[in-house]
Order: C-alpha cells, then sequence, then structure tokens
C-alpha cells in the first residue's frame, strides 16, 4: 500500500512538473526538491518524468495547430471590402446650363478622360475570401456646414448666388443661369445584393458617387478660385462611405473610410479641374 502511494505522488509531481514548464512558471531548485521530497529518481522514473512532459507538449502543439485551423476556415468566408483611389476631371455640364465645374468624369491611366454622361463612380471590390451579402452603403459629410462655406464664399466674391439645404434637399438659385435641386435624401444610402470575392470576380462594383458632395465640393473650388491672391480657397470636406454586410455564416460585418479630396490643377475661372479621390479606411 506505502508503495503505491508513492507512485501516485511521484505521478502527481511529474504532471505539476511538467504543467509548470509548459506553461513557463519559474521553478526553483528548491521547489523541485520540495515536489519530488524523499522519491528517488532513478533512471526508469526519469524516463517516466520526461514521457510524461512530453506527453504535455504534444498535447498543448496539437491544441494550438487545432485553433489555427479554426482561425483559416473563419477566415475562408470573410469577406473585406476595400475601394480604390480614382483620378478625374471636373467641367463645365455638356447637359446643363451652369458655370459649376460638376461634370466629374474619370480619368484614364493612358491620360484620357472618358468621355460620357455617367456619374462618376468609385470603384469597390471584396479582397477577402468569403461572398459580402445584403450590403447596406451610407454617405454622410458635413453637408449644412459646406453649404454655409459656399454662401459665404458666394458673398465675398459679389456673386449672385445662393444655396439652401432644407428637408434633405440642396437647392441653388443663381441669377441669369436658372435654379438647380439635388435630393441629397435619395443619394446618402444604397444597397448591393452581394459583392463576390475578387478571385472570383476581377471587375469591381462602381459606386455613383452622390451628386450633392459633388455640387458641393464644385461650388466651393469655383467660388474659392474668385477670392483674391486665392485668400478664401477653401479646404474641401471628406465623404464618409459605411459599409454593412453579412458573410455566408450569418455573421455582420461593418467598415468605414474617408474619401478625401486631393486637387492637382485648376483652371483660372474654376470651371475645369483636375484631382482624385483617396479612400482611407478607419474602422472595420
Amino acid at each position: 500500500m506505502g508503495e503505491w502511494l508513492k507512485k501516485c505522488e511521484l505521478l502527481g509531481a511529474m504532471s505539476y512538473f511538467a504543467a509548470a514548464l509548459i506553461i513557463d512558471v519559474n521553478v526553483r531548485p528548491y521547489d523541485i526538491a520540495h515536489i519530488f521530497g524523499d522519491v528517488e529518481m532513478t533512471i526508469d522514473r526519469i524516463i517516466a518524468l520526461a514521457a510524461s512532459i512530453g506527453a504535455c507538449l504534444s498535447a498543448v502543439a496539437t491544441f494550438l495547430t487545432v485553433r489555427q485551423i479554426a482561425k483559416q476556415r473563419q477566415a475562408s468566408y470573410y469577406p473585406e471590402l476595400a475601394l480604390s483611389r480614382i483620378a478625374f476631371e471636373g467641367s463645365t455640364s455638356p447637359i446643363a446650363t451652369g458655370a459649376l465645374p460638376t461634370f466629374w468624369t474619370k480619368h484614364a491611366a493612358d491620360g484620357r478622360s472618358e468621355q460620357t454622361i455617367q456619374k462618376l463612380r468609385v470603384p469597390l471590390q471584396n479582397v477577402g475570401l468569403g461572398t459580402a451579402k445584403a450590403v447596406e452603403i451610407s454617405w454622410s459629410f458635413p453637408i449644412a456646414d459646406v453649404v454655409a462655406r459656399v454662401n459665404l464664399l458666394a458673398q465675398r466674391t459679389l456673386t449672385p448666388a445662393y444655396f439652401t439645404y432644407v428637408n434633405g434637399c440642396v437647392s441653388v438659385k443663381w441669377e441669369n443661369l436658372g435654379d438647380s435641386f439635388s435630393y441629397w435624401g435619395n443619394q446618402k444610402s444604397a444597397s448591393i445584393d452581394f459583392v463576390l470575392p475578387a478571385a472570383v470576380r476581377s471587375e469591381p462594383v462602381e459606386l455613383i458617387l452622390p451628386h450633392a458632395y459633388i455640387l458641393l465640393c464644385s461650388a466651393l473650388l469655383f467660388f474659392g478660385m474668385k477670392g483674391k491672391n486665392g485668400e478664401s480657397f477653401p479646404e474641401i470636406p471628406d465623404l464618409r462611405v459605411s459599409f454593412e454586410c453579412i458573410d455566408i455564416g450569418e455573421q455582420k460585418h461593418h467598415a468605414e473610410f474617408d474619401i478625401a479630396f486631393h486637387l492637382i490643377a485648376i483652371g483660372l475661372e474654376g470651371d475645369a479641374m483636375h484631382g482624385f479621390l483617396e479612400p482611407k479606411k478607419v474602422m472595420s
């Protein structure tokens, strides 16, 4: 009976010692002596101790491998939405009267612009491995503040134009150029059924840039160029876009980007310009 108890104590001591080594506990020589007491460390017991330590290390390695496999399986169906930088040129509209450079067209890589009447679009791609389903898109920028800044610049340059923002609609009253409206309430949200991974579909999904943002940015630049010595040349606000989607496992995902406006060149009259839009991820 006494020999059996000694074997149990030795087995418990070896398990404690192996666990201490695995979790990186600082085991002192005194602790080892205290653990084993007067147990004689024969060759067979040393071999048994080494085997116990090896078994524990093998179990930990197996656990880490299984956890890594689980992470890889999760990543295999996670979507990752991304926006691309786009260069553009702005000019007055060929189908409507007005002095503002609200006709924004994509600037091609070969230096030529795509002269179509389509609105400027921002490329959206899914660089993840899983499909993004039920994608909800929300646009936002400080529209009321921008309208106030535009009116202030128009007054400083003695331009007979007045902008208002009421009930989700931006309106422009301009002497000799007529009135125009941009319904921001119908532009600030959109939805897409799904976005396939780029490995499956290389062509990006194209997001229409909100017209109200184009209108007010064009007005800021136009009136800014009319200021004396560029003293009133304004800063262009960022356009924020938010995405909500679900993956094939019905798990929700969220991402946000700030799209910064960068001006490269602008005409002296403010009716033509060249620039680019650069998205920056701010949240996911």
